[in-house]
């Protein structure tokens, strides 16, 4: 992989990046006019299946980033000093417009026949998927609640369906929706329900989006070869994307926080070039242990959600092998030397 070393103005910076940039005006300009459209059309209409898009969706996760893109840059502190801006700027930003704006997110509005919602939902400490309570019989010993089961079969349009068929993780069973009528009793009793989807506010920016684009804004950057110019782009909307099909984010939502993640990576790219930052010596201790610390935290902490436990594992696990290895050829040169 050929790497330039050379200072980047910022006029490099954006001729350098123009497709990126011009990917992300275009879907700022279909998010500010055609969001609801833009939105059923991708999240409804995407072949697959929830595993892929989980899996895919999960490589914008602000640690997997972190992860994987602190290995590839691990030699070059002020690389890893510009990602570490970066990413830590990018987050603070998008936290605080999720506050600031609490925004809701698209399974807060759209009726269930008109969303399709692949993450898992109504997610929290409780697991009440107890082999030992029989749910079905929970259900039909209830007569309102096995009245309501019996609307849910009959008429998906009802709106006792567009109430519940959300909150049941895509399992249209009397077991599941045994589970989910006493998961959200249980909320409501402790005062700790928020909603379908947890948060289900929030929406406004992507944090996922934000955290893709400026890694590959910061990886794009520092690589010679056009070729990347044309490939990272794309990868960084798709995994952007992928918010969409799996109906937890607004186009306007990616748009804008792709946006800021390649707004703050030109900045952190700025911050390591013409400051002293990079090297601090704090700074260039962090530096040292961040790629492999995130690599055993991405590999020993509890996942999101069950399915993207393997991927977690296998990106940690390789990012984690990568660096030993090049740290173990270092120290066999030097050695030699």
């Amino acid at each position: 992989m050929e790497i330039s070393n050379k200072p980047l103005t910022l006029k490099t910076m954006i001729a350098n990046s123009s497709l990126l940039i011009g990917l992300l005006a275009m879907t700022l300009i279909a998010g500010i006019f055609l969001n609801l459209n833009i939105f059923q059309l991708i999240n409804q209409n995407m072949p697959g299946g929830p595993l892929f898009w989980l899996n895919l969706t999960h490589l914008g996760d602000a640690l997997v980033a972190v992860t994987l893109f602190s290995a590839l840059l691990h030699k070059h502190s002020k690389w890893l000093c510009a990602l570490t801006i970066s990413i830590l700027l990018s987050v603070i930003i998008v936290q605080g417009l999720k506050h600031a704006f609490d925004a809701p997110r698209p399974p807060a509005k759209l009726p269930v026949d008109q969303i399709r919602v692949l993450t898992p939902t109504l997610q929290d400490s409780v697991n009440l998927n107890n082999m030992k309570i029989d749910y079905e019989k929970l259900v039909d010993n209830r007569v309102d609640i096995s009245a309501v089961w019996s609307l849910i079969q009959s008429d998906p349009s009802s709106k006792e369906a567009l109430y519940w068929v959300p909150r049941m993780n895509g399992q249209i069973t009397k077991k599941q929706f045994g589970i989910a009528f006493s998961k959200e009793s249980l909320a409501l009793k402790e005062g700790t329900y928020d909603g379908i989807y947890r948060p289900s506010n929030r929406s406004f920016p992507s944090g996922h989006s934000a955290s893709i684009i400026c890694a590959i804004t910061l990886l794009l950057l520092y690589l010679k070869r056009a070729m990347w110019s044309l490939i990272l782009p794309l990868i960084g909307l798709v995994v952007a994307g992928t918010r969409v099909v799996i109906g937890v984010h607004w186009p306007l939502d990616i748009a804008v926080g792709g946006l800021i993640g390649y707004v703050i990576a030109l900045l952190g790219i700025w911050i390591s070039q013409n400051t002293s930052v990079a090297s601090w010596i704090i700074i260039r201790q962090f530096n040292a242990l961040l790629p492999f610390a995130a690599s055993i935290y991405l590999i020993v902490r509890p996942p999101v959600y069950p399915e993207v436990m393997l991927l977690e594992i296998i990106c940690g696990g390789t990012a984690l092998a990568f660096i030993s290895l090049k740290y173990w050829q270092q120290r066999i040169k030097m050695h030699k030397d």
